[in-house]
């Protein structure tokens, strides 16, 4: 018996990233095929008028393309409970689901887990178990599989990165794929086909976590005053916030309790830190190297310490360029 192919498919999950790309290379292919204008996108942010949508709608689902028997349609966020589909459009695209063009396409994609409610869900999966429909999540790569995925854009970008390099923006960008794949064509174009080494990262990428931090735990831990409030006034030359400061402090220290904790009774590597804890391995690579300056006593005070300075910062004017100058003080 002959296996029929899949004509209709529901992308949805958090990494958008992946979905993009997919959809993208599905029209490019479909219109060097076929032609633009049998390509038909309709976005539900954009439904202002039922009538004409519906209409428009209508007239894709059918065959009547001037240009050849074959449509792709694309339907963005449809399955999204918020977005209020009528019942009417609802309806027109779940029948049509059911008696589909052999040769048309259908793609609904969104990041929200689909309105499972929605007589369209309903068709979908009815039709995924005759093997007619994909509903498929795309999930963010975790901690230890990002690497690999840069290393993939990278060869797409050109872009020759050390592996240390690599570690280091996987950790400073970690779940955000979108600014990843800018910060590695930004990188290839810095570089142009040179090794890209950390030390170029360091440089050109500002993220969720700044390899800077750590100077500034070494210069706390050796109670080096004059460095500490050196780096930290280069951080802020930079341009980061004070608040972004703040909140990068009060997470390090939290990640020094955690491993000091765990490692207090038994010792664990840096692998199996990172898996136990759910840490990037190399936020706990790098950890390790500054923690033997720290005893636990020092990293709950100073932990402490910071939690009172978030109490003041919610409730006062003070901000933490201020209050970090008196934790200085008190080292």
């Amino acid at each position: 018996m002959e296996t029929k192919a899949k004509q209709i498919f529901l992308w949805f999950g958090e990494n958008d990233f992946e979905i993009h790309q997919k959809l993208n290379f599905w029209r490019e292919e479909f219109q060097k095929k076929h032609t633009s204008l049998n390509v038909f996108y309709f976005d539900s942010a954009n439904l202002v008028s039922k009538d004409k949508i519906s209409a428009e709608i209508k007239n894709a689902l059918q065959v009547n393309s001037l240009f050849g028997m074959s449509k792709l349609i694309v339907f963005r966020d449809f399955l999204i409970a918020k977005n209020k589909i009528s019942a009417d459009i609802n309806e027109l695209i779940a029948d049509s689901l059911i008696k589909l063009s052999p040769s048309f396409f259908i793609i609904f994609y969104q990041a929200e887990k689909p309105e499972t409610k929605s007589k369209i869900y309903f068709e979908l999966k009815k039709l995924e178990k005759e093997g007619l429909a994909e509903i498929k999540e795309f999930k963010l790569p975790k901690a230890d599989t990002l690497t690999k995925w840069i290393l993939t854009r990278a060869k797409k970008r050109a872009a020759n990165f050390s592996g240390e390099a690599m570690e280091l923006l996987s950790a400073i960008v970690p779940n955000d794929l979108w600014q990843l794949d800018q910060e590695i064509q930004k990188l290839a174009n810095f570089k142009k086909k040179e090794v890209i080494t950390s030390e170029d990262v360091g440089l050109m990428v500002k993220g969720k976590y700044n390899d800077d931090i750590f100077q500034l735990m070494d210069a706390i831990s050796a109670k080096n005053k004059k460095k500490a409030l050196r780096l930290f006034q280069d951080q802020l030359d930079s341009g980061a916030a004070d608040l972004y400061l703040f909140t990068m402090l009060v997470r390090q220290f939290r990640i020094f309790y955690l491993i000091k904790e765990k490692t207090k009774n038994h010792s664990l590597n840096s692998d199996e830190l990172a898996k136990e804890l759910g840490l990037h391995p190399y936020v706990v690579k790098k950890s390790l190297q500054y923690l033997k300056n720290f005893s636990l006593e020092q990293i709950i005070s100073i932990y402490r310490r910071l939690l009172d300075f978030e109490v003041k910062i919610k409730t006062t004017n003070v901000g933490f360029e201020v209050l970090f100058d008196l934790l200085i003080a008190e080292l």
